[in-house]
């Protein structure tokens, strides 16, 4: 008859998700990406802590290594990088419209080709003197590849964390944009970097190479993907085959992408942006909306068994105190680089540089929420024999990572917008009002913006009380006098063509 193992798995991980989700919920009410790994990882130490208490107890015993050797028997890169992130990728790129891509191409590019290695190579080497002034050290390149995996901004975590602030569009765009496109970079330069690691010859050339071939693949195999679907598509359909259709549009087009050794992430992304942006042609709105709201409840499903597993990883983590503070360290370090390499990426292209709405670096960098892809990664590599000494404090800063990047960068986000981006209900009392005065002290230039709408519906931003920064105080210091270079410069500030 079986063991019926898969199943006991499945139900005790969707009896947690199902626990975790709404505790979340009713209880936090912290966007799900960053509540539910939380809330898993507080369950966790009680079960861990209720063991302890109901040692030797003749009635009641909770078995901990018995849940540890389950725990270790999940194959999470498998589950993630292998499955379902093609489902995720694809339901946002179907959502995303190519009119945005094009319009904030290349400072999307930017974020997730060249600041992504900035970021890796700055946190690594950051890193690596930490290690060695605490007297535990640990190889660069080890630090590197671990660098690289923390690198990616997760799209789940962009989504839950964009769905609770009124961001204007542009920053939206670039948010999810980045997410999307990140990934296959990421995972690039993580598997260059472990390729030498296990001794294989690094040349910048072959390195080049091996990711032209990735993207041009990739991106050939999402055309194709994304054309043969639409083809498909035409026609009269059921629901349930509108559905299947868009299904193996993403799993399709990813398997083939892995077996032709291309970034499968690119080729369901290309896939998914071309559907999504041509089926309004052939399909009625209403059975698009139904398919987007299948997938959107997949996608919430998916993320809810995600993310329960990213806190039941805790049972194979020995948290000891050094551990802590090291994941802590590590989490100011990569937090730090990630705006630092923003930075430098942007100050190569001055041109752009120039032309940027006030506080859009800062915003985009602190909402780099990192989430499963970097755990997925890590956990892939961490027993191999050349990390297996490494395998404790890649796994440890790796979680804390993930775990503090949903509390700050994700819970925080929101004050940092609005430090830019006038709210008239921010917060003004108690610890929240606390922390928004000191993020509205990451505003050097003094002003706001405010987010409208014209009279056709379309978005518009304008510098909020504008006066202020035309208008200049007489030599007595209480007239006003109207400065036109002023004026000229506010419209430059407002340009809706800007950064």
């Amino acid at each position: 008859m079986g063991s019926f193992f898969f199943l006991q798995v499945l139900s005790v991980v969707f009896a947690l998700s199902i626990a975790t989700t709404m505790f979340n919920k009713r209880v936090l009410g912290f966007p799900q990406a960053i509540g539910v790994p939380i809330v898993s990882a507080i369950f966790v130490f009680i079960l861990q802590w209720g063991a302890s208490l109901l040692h030797g107890n003749p009635f009641f015993n909770i078995n901990i290594v018995n849940i540890e050797k389950a725990v270790r028997t999940i194959d999470f890169y498998d589950f993630l990088i292998n499955g379902v992130i093609c489902f995720i990728l694809t339901s946002s790129a179907l959502k995303f419209k190519v009119s945005d891509l094009r319009n904030h191409w290349r400072p999307i590019g930017i974020l997730a080709s060249v600041a992504l290695v900035f970021c890796a190579v700055f946190f690594g080497l950051v890193l690596y003197g930490y290690q060695f002034l605490i007297g535990k050290h640990v190889d660069l390149l080890v630090l590197l590849l671990l660098g690289a995996a923390l690198g990616a901004t997760d799209p789940i975590g962009i989504k839950g964390v964009l769905s609770s602030v009124r961001a204007p569009h542009h920053l939206i765009v670039k948010l999810e944009g980045e997410s999307l496109f990140n990934d296959a970079m990421c995972i690039a330069l993580f598997m260059t970097l472990f390729n030498v690691l296990q001794g294989e010859n690094f040349t910048v050339i072959g390195v080049l190479q091996t990711l032209l071939y990735e993207i041009v693949v990739a991106v050939l195999i999402g055309l194709v993907f994304g054309f043969a679907i639409l083809r498909i598509l035409r026609g009269k359909h059921e629901m349930e085959s509108l559905i299947l259709t868009t299904a193996l549009l993403a799993c399709g087009s990813y398997l083939v992408a892995l077996l032709a050794h291309a970034s499968a992430p690119i080729a369901c992304v290309i896939g998914g942006l071309i559907v999504g942006n041509k089926w309004k042609e052939i399909l009625a709105r209403s059975d698009i909306e139904d398919v987007n709201h299948f997938w959107h409840t997949v996608e919430g499903i998916i993320n809810s068994f995600l993310f329960t597993l990213i806190g039941l990883e805790l049972f194979i983590l020995d948290l000891s105190t050094s551990l802590v503070l090291g994941g802590i360290v590590a989490f100011i370090i990569l937090h730090a680089a990630r705006f630092a390499a923003n930075h430098l990426s942007f100050a190569l292209f001055p041109s752009m540089r120039k032309k940027s709405y006030n506080g859009s670096l800062t915003i985009l960098s602190w909402g780099g929420v990192r989430g499963g892809i970097s755990l997925a990664l890590i956990l892939a590599v961490a027993n191999i024999p050349e990390l297996e000494e490494y395998s404790s404090i890649l796994v440890g800063y790796t979680f804390i990572v993930v775990l503090l990047s949903g509390l700050v960068c994700g819970l925080g986000l929101p004050a940092v917008m609005n430090a830019f981006y006038y709210n008239p209900n921010e917060e003004k009392e108690g610890f929240k009002g606390w922390y928004q005065r000191m993020c509205h002290k990451m505003n050097r230039k003094k002003f706001q913006y405010l987010v409208g709408e014209d009279r056709h519906g379309n978005e518009i931003i304008t510098v909020y009380k504008s006066e202020n920064l035309i208008d200049e105080k007489a030599e007595d210091g209480v007239a006003s006098l109207h400065n036109p270079e002023k004026v000229q410069e506010v419209k430059r500030l407002e340009n809706p063509n800007n950064f």
